[in-house]
């Protein structure tokens, strides 16, 4: 079982990095929201410390940005751009390059917190929580586009991770960062996490004033050389009767999707942060689907019944005694009997009581993440219905 379970894991971890590569190559050209990102990734890979030569000196855009993004993935493709130089290869494929480590990054905070998934809501909930993300194209396309939003993505699915794990001060520093380097309107989506999490006494006051000062200061202190050198300062975006625990996750999300909601300009890419934490709820919701559609086909006693009623007078008497087997002389008294599917059971009443009718039930759940959908509820021959040979209708 945990041969199979590490196969499908990898398969999904698979399923996840194939997909935003061909969210990729497919969607290999970029926007006017992507560009400054994009262009100062391109000047620090070429231009390295000749800051006189950075694009956003001549075109500094609307809105700040910070560089500690770009900062990031180019120091991670570097090795990869210097190879691509050395063979004289387009710069195209340099964008395409600090793109794809930018979706590796956010497929590895994502599989960081399917685990997390696992762990507490078990492995079937894990593998629907991936298959949902990644059959949702809006995730997959901007998870490879360089705006302010899919850099602060990563830190914040590592700093929802935390959170589900309790684990409290990872979660303050990754939220800090997040909110003050990258995005500001994200202080509604952590912020309600953070007064759940103190609603439910889960952290103290003095605990939250002793982490989040120090990871405040240190995340400005981490900023103020980029500033220095680059002139660019970071300024955040102006747009600023369940389980339990499905419930602590769902409430923060709506919380700040509504909230989110209030502001005049919208553009879904402001709520991405969010997929995952409603694609969390739709897999639990998912399995519980299942298991309900499972629980409706295991009373087949109870359909029989009402097969009985439905062919039956209601003047018909029903008698429950379950001390009678077959080849008691008792049993040639009965019009109809309900009994457990046994062949040779059914084989020994054959003579005198054929059967009329046999009622389906839940049998098994067979979960192939490859196939679509990926549950297939497995219903056997549960119980039978067998009818006397003396017996006539409207008897």
């Amino acid at each position: 079982m945990a041969e199979k379970g590490s196969e499908t894991g990898l398969l999904l971890l698979v399923l996840l990095v194939s997909v935003s590569l061909v969210h990729l190559f497919l969607c290999p050209f970029s926007k006017v929201e992507e560009s400054f990102n994009l262009q100062a990734a391109h000047d620090i890979l070429y231009h390295r410390l000749d800051f006189d030569l950075y694009d956003h000196h001549e075109f500094p855009g609307v809105v700040p940005r910070t560089f500690l993004g770009p900062l990031f993935v180019s120091s991670l493709v570097s090795p990869l751009v210097a190879l691509s130089s050395l063979l004289g290869l387009p710069k195209f494929y340099t964008q395409l390059m600090v793109r794809g480590c930018l979706g590796a990054c956010v497929v590895a905070a994502l599989w960081h917190m399917q685990k997390e998934v696992r762990k507490q809501f078990g492995s079937t909930v894990a593998a629907l929580f991936c298959l949902m993300c990644t059959s949702q194209f809006h995730f997959m396309f901007y998870c490879t586009r360089t705006l302010p939003n899919v850099f602060a993505l990563p830190l914040v699915l590592m700093a929802c991770t935390a959170w589900l794990a309790h684990s409290h001060r990872p979660f303050i520093i990754l939220s800090a960062v997040a909110i003050i380097v990258f995005r500001a309107e994200l202080c509604l989506l952590l912020g309600l996490m953070l007064m759940m999490s103190l609603a439910r006494r889960r952290l103290g006051l003095s605990e939250l004033i002793c982490c989040a000062v120090p990871a405040g200061l240190s995340t400005l202190n981490l900023s103020l050389p980029v500033v220095l050198l680059l002139g660019s300062a970071p300024r955040p975006g102006l747009h600023p009767a369940l389980d339990p625990r499905m419930r602590a996750v769902l409430v923060p999300t709506l919380g700040f999707i509504l909230l989110f909601s209030l502001l005049p300009h919208k553009e879904l890419r402001f709520i991405i942060y969010t997929f995952p934490l409603l694609n969390l709820f739709l897999a639990n919701a998912a399995l519980s689907g299942v298991s309900l559609y499972a629980s409706h086909h295991n009373y087949p006693g109870g359909r029989a019944v009402q097969e009985l009623d439905r062919r039956l007078p209601a003047t018909s008497r029903y008698d429950k005694r379950e001390d009678i087997h077959p080849g008691h002389p008792a049993m040639r008294t009965y019009s109809h009997i309900i009994m457990e599917v046994n062949t040779t059971s059914i084989h020994l009443l054959q003579d005198t009581h054929p059967a009329l009718v046999f009622i389906k039930g839940y049998d098994h759940v067979v979960f192939t993440p490859t196939q679509l959908p990926p549950f297939k509820v497995h219903l056997q021959d549960k119980v039978v219905i067998l009818q006397s040979k003396d017996f006539t209708a409207g008897q």
